[in-house]
């Protein structure tokens, strides 16, 4: 796959792979006519990259590489010669994300930085860097001051003078009437109308409001809505970024988890009527967690190891705190679980799905000394999202391509049916209402794309 040509037009950059979900672990470089390939770079099983952009003078290439750690990612915009050699880091960002970025002719790179991990403010940076050795000149500098942007597609003119798209992307809650026993749903209308970014997460017990995250307020925070109203309520203002939350078994409590932006995260606690949050237990920022609904009364955790080749599923309690072990399973350090509710309605079984797969694959694990099981979906890729229908007879799956976002119903044989199929490329998950009436999705995303000419910089 090609991923970009030289100022000269002679050559070009490419990877002999496709993208995967997590993006691509090496660079070649070819003659224009497709000859004389060379592999110019290749990352280890814990690294990636996602954007890869010629020198001006066509002798370097700069591409943004994202490290896993023990403790967390980082990503690093970096350099190296035509031979793979003479490597330099230019910019490295823990916490914050760096998504794209462009060389211009003045000896500059450009760059789009996030503001935190939990909000929509991305803005320009660039730093001078040296064009025949690729390293940097001086200290990085902001250009922008916006909010609520993602930037992406970052380019420049000749001159580089002028530059770059600005482009907003929401995603949204929308609602699904369910039929047919949960496999098929009416047309789904919009839940959630604002200029923020929504992610369901859970329902109310009584299935008539739907509980979601979402980054209205600047830093991120916890919100309920009822299906049969248009506007959301506050349900916890946390002092720190957070995640998605669910409710506790009982009805008592609201669980999320409190990102202390180092190696670890707090996983708190609620009442449902409001109160002071309190801590249920600590755990690794990737950790994640889930309730099986009532009568069922599991909680289960799951952590990967600092080395990434361990999965371990933990009962908690979401008073007492962390439990017995019930699973540890051997993983590939490189892959990448899907979202959604893992755990079947009844708490005996655990569904685990690696995303971005060419075909979807979904391990049942019994976490009551049963047998397990696995379960192809055969003609759909790139699982990003699974939540256990309420019968248990069925998971809600979401499978994404370059064109195009499908949420199946999926039953225990494999059988796929369509849902709701969308244009675009993006997330897409199905989360059931307890009544089995309605699933909250996320998906529809709001995409507001304008070009912005940014000059004098």
């Amino acid at each position: 796959m090609g991923i970009g040509v030289s100022p000269d037009g002679t050559h070009i950059a490419f990877t002999p792979a496709m993208f995967s979900d997590v993006g691509f672990r090496e660079i070649w470089v070819m003659g224009s006519q497709g000859d004389n390939p060379q592999k110019v770079l290749a990352v280890g099983e814990n690294d990636w990259l996602e954007q890869v952009h010629w020198s001006p003078d066509g002798q370097r290439l700069a591409y943004l590489r994202v490290q896993r750690t023990a403790e967390r990612y980082e990503r690093s915009i970096e350099t190296c010669d035509l031979k793979g050699a003479s490597p330099t880091v230019v910019v490295s960002e823990m916490d914050v994300k760096v998504s794209d970025f462009w060389w211009l002719p003045n000896e500059r790179i450009v760059y789009s930085r996030r503001e935190s991990s939990a909000s929509n403010d991305d803005n320009l940076w660039q730093i001078g860097v040296d064009g025949h050795s690729g390293t940097p000149t001086d200290r990085p500098k902001r250009i922008t001051q916006w909010a609520g942007s993602t930037l992406g597609g970052v380019s420049a003119t000749a001159d580089g003078k002028r530059l770059a798209l600005k482009r907003t992307d929401q995603y949204q809650v929308y609602l699904g009437e369910l039929a047919e026993g949960g496999t098929r749903m009416n047309s789904p209308r919009r839940l959630t109308n604002d200029e923020a970014s929504d992610f369901p997460s859970a329902w109310t017990a009584d299935s008539k409001a739907v509980l979601f995250f979402s980054d209205r307020d600047g830093t991120g925070g916890i919100f309920k809505q009822r299906i049969d109203q248009d506007t959301a309520e506050p349900v916890s203002t946390p002092t720190q970024e957070v995640g998605g939350a669910v409710y506790s078994p009982d009805g008592a409590w609201i669980l999320y988890l409190e990102n202390q932006k180092q190696s670890h995260s707090r996983l708190m606690r609620v009442p449902v009527n409001g109160g002071v949050p309190q801590l249920v237990l600590e755990t690794r920022n990737d950790a994640r967690y889930e309730c099986a609904p009532a009568p069922a009364s599991l909680c289960v955790l799951s952590e990967e190891s600092r080395d990434q080749k361990q999965l371990t599923l933990t009962a908690f309690d979401p008073v007492k705190g962390r439990g017995k072990l019930l699973r540890s399973i051997e993983k590939d350090p490189t892959a990448s679980f899907a979202w959604g509710n893992g755990i079947s309605p009844d708490g005996t079984t655990f569904a685990l799905a690696r995303s971005g797969e060419p075909e979807i694959h979904i391990r049942l694990l019994s976490l009551s000394n049963g047998s397990d099981r696995e379960i192809t979906v055969k003609g759909w890729p790139n699982l990003n999202g699974r939540s256990w229908a309420r019968n248990g007879k069925g998971l809600y799956c979401g499978s994404y391509s370059a064109q195009s976002r499908t949420l199946l119903y999926v039953d225990l044989n494999g059988n796929a049916r369509v849902l709701w199929r969308l244009k675009g490329f993006g997330g897409i998950l199905g989360i059931p209402s307890p009544d089995g009436r309605y699933l909250a999705i996320l998906g529809g995303d709001v995409i507001n794309t304008n070009v912005w000419m940014v000059e004098g910089f």
